[in-house]
């Protein structure tokens, strides 16, 4: 009998949307699943791909500009070459693929496409949701196409109005780093595109003492550090949409910045660099987006969280709360910044993270593969 292949369909516009991509590839894999891997802006011109770039300083330099962007609409099929598309969709064909796991809103209208083309019912199609709620991509599409569930599967990592994680995927197979045995660090980013408002708090947690991790988004910053912190950045010139030498595509190549000292960037196949960092630290500060939710919960790393980008990180912030895995940077000021609640929060999420299920295994068993 023909091997099945799943196709993961990613975007590399948000890393939120393209490293879960990458390690569900890489758990079906261990499982003995065949997987292949798609990224959206590869159907979209060269032009409008040198324009995420450009949108990505923007975002990152003036964070109203993000969550004004967040609000807007935008039809994703005025960016999409259709030749491309079209070559796409016949390469699938040929190759009779079946099964699909669609993580970005931007797939949909390809995907309808390929339904027209053939069978539509033998089309095994299953949309998951790694935020508590929309984000910007599946909002957008809503609005163009609002019966879009009608043909697909939904999963939700998270059943938030009953606060519970469902499921979770796995970034390694180990236990958390217990806190005590943590250094007293903490990491602080911005996300996969160094958004919102963390930049502002640095000084802050400097002055009161904190040895901070700090990702970088552009090398200048680093001017920013004190003494005891360190500094990290992605390789400035990769891009998500983009496979390396061994034809595959990557996790986002890192190094740390050292003033005098040429940045080494690299990167594992199997889990992105950033998470060993975050294992090993007391707690994330940051926004709550999707990838970090993951990273906290799988290595039982409690969140500080900031100002949220749109509602679906708003909603995140809430879950977080509610189960005890997380506090708002305010609400952590007002305590005086205290351990103790840290140490409290990563006891909840070494329970927690036991009682999730491992999606790619749900999945391989629900499918049959």
């Amino acid at each position: 009998m023909e091997k099945r292949t799943v196709t993961i369909l990613c975007s590399g516009f948000g890393l939120g949307l393209y490293i879960p991509g990458l390690l569900i590839d890489r758990r079906l894999r261990e499982k003995g699943v065949s997987t292949k891997i798609e990224v959206f802006e590869n159907l979209i011109s060269q032009d409008k791909r040198d324009g995420i770039q450009k949108s990505r300083k923007a975002y990152h330099s003036n964070f109203a500009v993000a969550l004004m962007s967040a609000r807007m609409p935008m039809d994703i099929r005025q960016s999409i070459d259709n030749e491309l598309a079209d070559e796409l969709l016949k390469s699938w064909a040929k190759e009779n693929r079946r099964d699909f796991i669609v993580l970005s809103g931007h797939w949909l209208h390809v995907m309808d496409e390929y339904r027209a083309r053939i069978a539509p019912q033998t089309v095994n199609a299953e949309i998951l949701y790694v935020d508590c709620d929309l984000p910007p991509s599946w909002k957008s599409l809503q609005q163009y196409k609002p019966d879009y569930s009608v043909n697909y599967k939904e999963v939700w990592l998270y059943d938030c109005e009953n606060s519970k994680i469902q499921f979770q995927i796995p970034i390694v197979n180990e236990d958390p780093i217990p806190f005590h045995k943590r250094p007293e660090r903490f990491i602080i980013h911005g996300g996969g595109w160094g958004m919102g408002t963390y930049q502002g708090k640095i000084p802050e947690l400097q002055d009161k003492g904190f040895q901070l991790d700090i990702v970088l988004y552009e090398i200048q910053e680093a001017s920013r550090k004190k003494e005891e912190d360190r500094c990290f950045m992605v390789d400035p010139s990769w891009r998500a949409w983009n496979k390396n030498e061994k034809g595959i595509y990557e996790f986002p190549p890192l190094a740390q910045i050292i003033p005098d000292i040429e940045p080494l960037f690299e990167n594992k196949e199997e889990y992105h660099e950033l998470f060993d960092i975050t294992k090993n630290s007391r707690a994330i500060i940051g926004k709550p987006g999707a990838g970090t939710l993951m990273d906290s919960i799988s290595s039982a790393t409690p969140m500080i969280m900031l100002e949220p980008f749109g509602e679906h990180e708003k909603k995140n912030t809430r879950l977080w709360e509610q189960l005890g895995y997380g506090i708002t940077y305010n609400a952590w000021k007002e305590t005086d910044f205290s351990t103790a609640i840290l140490r409290e929060l990563h006891e909840n999420l070494v329970k927690g993270r036991k009682a999730a299920l491992d999606y790619t295994e749900s999945y391989k068993l629900r499918n049959s593969l």
